[in-house]
């Protein structure tokens, strides 16, 4: 199931390359094959649906379809990144005693050799340190709200659209506040069961999100603020389904999750490397350094006698 993950991921990353090297107008690659099946696409829901909010409405019922197609992916996503901050939680004690021995090191090579511990004591213990995220929903997402962006402004039909009054080709600051209302609620949830002194160095990061997608949207237009705006409704959805079944992956984790390497015992064998490594190359410099027996030696300097040509050649041969 990880390698099917994995090449989907790859072939859906390679396929976005295609689309946004192509070019980003309407001759564009990713103009041609997504902009134009969701103007299309748009435009049959705003049929059906009727009225001069239409497209709106449309915007708001196709995202709604995406974001259930990826609903599953988006909660197993939820699950992995809980179940790795807990391992974390649990691993942060060896934690601790990695940075102490960084910052207690002597010398160079060793606090190089203590900071390799931190990545490999992820490895040994199968924590994932990207906390479970899931690239594949990124890269399926990301040329969707690209698409939906130039079908806005550039597809005929579309250029005109709004939504109660406010033009959807052009930015929408109360779209682009509701954003930041529903993610910002998102990312409270989301450290819900972290502990307070996690929380202090994940709030900043935290925020970033929100204020970044709001600052996408106060630049972009306001079809992409309604797009995101349920999107975040449906991430809400996603930290609360999360949020109830929160005590049972922690007791799942308790009871499967077990420190296979320590970080004594990874900062004991990298240190011994460090030592190895130099004392062989210490006994290299002695070697280049030694003075071998024959090279004291004295040595014959004189010149080679070359034989003599021309006239006085043959004066001497006789």
């Amino acid at each position: 199931m990880k390698a099917l993950k994995r090449y989907a991921t790859i072939i859906v990353v390679l396929f976005d390359i295609y689309l946004f090297t192509g070019g980003y107008g309407t001759h564009g690659r990713i103009y041609n094959l997504v902009s134009k099946p969701i103007a299309d696409l748009l435009l049959k829901i705003a049929d059906a649906v009727g009225g001069v909010n239409a497209i709106g409405w449309g915007i708001i019922i196709l995202t709604v379809i995406f974001r259930l197609i990826l609903l599953p992916i988006m909660v197993n996503q939820s699950k992995n990144t809980t179940i790795s901050q807990i391992k974390m939680q649990k691993l942060k004690p060896e934690l601790d005693k990695v940075q102490a021995a960084v910052k207690g090191a002597k010398t160079q090579a060793e606090q190089q050799a203590a900071s390799m511990v931190s990545m490999t004591l992820y490895k040994e213990n199968n924590v994932s340190i990207t906390g479970g995220m899931n690239w594949l929903a990124m890269a399926i997402q990301m040329p969707v709200f690209s698409g939906l962006y130039l079908a806005i402004i550039n597809a005929n039909g579309l250029k005109t659209a709004t939504f109660f009054g406010l033009e959807l080709s052009k930015p929408q600051i109360i779209f682009s506040v509701m954003v930041f209302v529903v993610y910002a609620l998102q990312a409270y949830m989301s450290q819900l069961h972290v502990p307070a002194a996690q929380k202090k160095q994940m709030g900043m990061m935290m925020l970033m999100m929100p204020v970044l997608i709001t600052g996408f949207t106060l630049y972009s237009s306001g079809a992409l603020g309604l797009y995101f705006f349920v999107g975040g409704i449906f991430a809400v959805i996603q930290m609360f389904i999360n949020h109830m079944r929160y005590n049972k992956l922690k007791a799942q984790v308790e009871e499967t999750f077990t420190i296979q390497k320590t970080a004594d015992e990874l900062l004991a064998a990298q240190m011994t490397m460090a030592n190895a490594a130099s004392q062989m190359g210490g006994a290299g410099a002695q070697a280049q350094n030694k003075v071998r027996p024959e090279d004291l030696r004295p040595r014959d300097v004189t010149e080679e006698q070359k034989p003599l040509e021309g006239r006085n050649a043959g004066k001497q041969n006789r």
